[in-house]
């Protein structure tokens, strides 16, 4: 019987996963930025 030999070595690789990541990631420092620049606004420091 013939062998299959794949690059990836029969393992999965989930590339939706990154994307999930990447979008959380950006709304994090959406979300973080929108405070600071509010905090800016009102002039608050520490």
């Amino acid at each position: 019987m013939a062998e299959h030999k794949n690059s990836d070595n029969g393992e999965f690789h989930p590339k939706g996963t990154w994307v999930i990541l990447l979008i959380f990631v950006v709304t994090l420092i959406l979300l973080w930025g929108s405070v600071y620049v509010i905090l800016l606004s009102r002039g608050v420091t520490v």
